[in-house]
């Protein structure tokens, strides 16, 4: 333990849910060791900025926010900045040269040792290693999320030769969590009051492919299932590979299951797929939607697609508008194909231009709020399950919520503007009015 001195540290956590996970193991390892955990940068002794380094507006968002920070140390109490994830891990020796108003640069593999790296007064500017974290056994987290949801990761790292993407280089190869040891944790959560838990991989649906003798995600999900205390369990990042039968089965079967499956596919064409080493052809994609609703009753999706990819030609993305109005996804984003550097993607020829790939962006956009703004028409006059957040960011009139196929952070809400219930609670909602992404409803009762 550190002298009674308590000093205070603040966590600045940015990108993804796989990166709020390892914020949250860092928290409990600080605070085990006697830091004072405080969500003001200002009040702090030490800040740590967890960032993300997947595409370029993130890497700015990154340094944004290390710049922002080292300007404490001469406005507020801050004596340390500590820079720590996929930003660090990917321009390691690059940043230290770059920012020199940065103590210590940290890598991805070093989430649970931070104390000793932070405290050791060694001088190093960096860490890095090829120190895998100890998933094997259940590591403790301070949740950053409301009391009643919470992120569980189930697998670091992606096997994947997506051409665009530059994860593999940054995380490593795919490495399942231990069943066991993602169960204990599950247990643990649902005894301190979560509901809902939101299990996490960059291709969830490998899990346990990669160990001999491991559990599947089929499994896996059946075990989760039994849980007492959990009501949701949700699972993001479906890779289009690996939606076989029993996973299937397993959506449409298990209770608490949310019947939600988001299946990111990037693409349609037949040429950007396979530029994309995405394994999948339009046809094969096609199908899988089909396969997916025919077997989970009341399914809803969600999907990513990337426009303005190397190549992509005015028939490529018609191609692609005319699979959305197709398909009617309920939930969908877009994102503007980003150059990395160190991607395959990156050194190919016809690059499109960031302004015709914004476009794109818009257009699809565009079209996917009349697809939105119908399906949340046909809502209207049923009752649903709602789990409760709390006042709304909106009003402090209203309650808001989310349905079971409305992850957070991501999707639309429900605003609740008749009724009292607490954060956390589970109630009955009529729906009375709908917007493009969100939805009005009266509460009748728990459920």
């Amino acid at each position: 333990m550190r002298e009674s001195t308590r000093e205070k540290v603040a966590l600045v956590s940015l990108g993804c849910p796989k990166n709020l996970v390892d914020s949250e193991i860092m928290l409990a390892k600080l605070s085990e060791a006697g830091y004072e955990l405080t969500p003001r940068a200002e009040e702090a002794q030490l800040v740590i900025v967890n960032t993300c380094g997947f595409i370029e507006s993130a890497k700015k968002e990154s340094i944004d926010a290390i710049l922002q920070v080292s300007k404490l140390k001469e406005s507020g109490a801050c004596r340390k900045v500590v820079v720590t994830g996929c930003l660090s891990q990917r321009y390691k020796g690059e940043l230290s040269r770059e920012l020199p108003e940065v103590d210590l640069f940290l890598g991805t593999n070093e989430y649970d040792r931070i104390t000793e790296l932070v405290g050791n007064g060694n001088g190093r500017r960096e860490v890095f290693s090829h120190h895998l974290i100890a998933y094997e056994k259940p590591l403790a987290r301070v949740l950053a999320t409301p009391s009643y949801t919470a992120y569980l990761k189930i697998a670091e790292g992606c096997s994947r030769p997506c051409t665009f993407c530059v994860i593999p280089q940054i995380r490593g190869r795919f490495r399942s969590r231990p069943s066991a040891a993602i169960l204990e944790e599950a247990q643990k959560l649902a005894a301190q009051g979560v509901r809902e838990i939101n299990l996490i991989a960059q291709d969830i649906n490998y899990y346990g492919k990669d160990v001999q003798g491991e559990i599947d995600l089929p499994k896996l999900l059946e075990k989760l299932n039994q849980i007492e205390g959990l009501q949701w369990i949700r699972v993001l990042y479906n890779y289009p590979l690996g939606m076989d039968d029993p996973l299937l089965e397993a959506y449409a079967s298990l209770d608490k299951v949310c019947k939600y499956v988001d299946v990111p596919l990037q693409h349609i064409s037949d040429r950007i797929l396979a530029g994309m080493r995405r394994g999948i052809t339009r046809e094969g994609t096609y199908r899988l939607i089909e396969r997916i609703r025919e077997n989970i009753p009341g399914v809803v999706l969600r999907t990513t697609f990337i426009v303005g990819f190397p190549g992509e030609t005015e028939e490529d993305f018609e191609e692609l508008m005319e699979f959305v109005r197709r398909s009617a996804f309920h939930h969908l984003g877009v994102f503007a194909y980003s150059q990395e550097e160190e991607s395959i993607a990156g050194r190919m020829e016809n690059q499109v231009s960031p302004k015709l790939a914004q476009r794109r962006q818009d257009a699809l956009m565009k079209l996917q709020t009349e697809i939105s703004a119908r399906l949340n028409r046909k809502m209207l006059g049923t009752i649903q399950k709602v789990l409760v957040e709390g006042i709304s960011e909106e009003s402090d009139l209203l309650l808001q919520g989310r349905l079971a196929t409305q992850a957070p952070e991501i999707d639309g809400v429900v605003y609740l503007n008749e009724g009292t219930a607490s954060p956390g609670q589970f109630v009955r909602v009529e729906i009375t009015d709908s917007h493009t992404y969100d939805l009005v409803g009266r509460i009748l009762s728990s459920p």
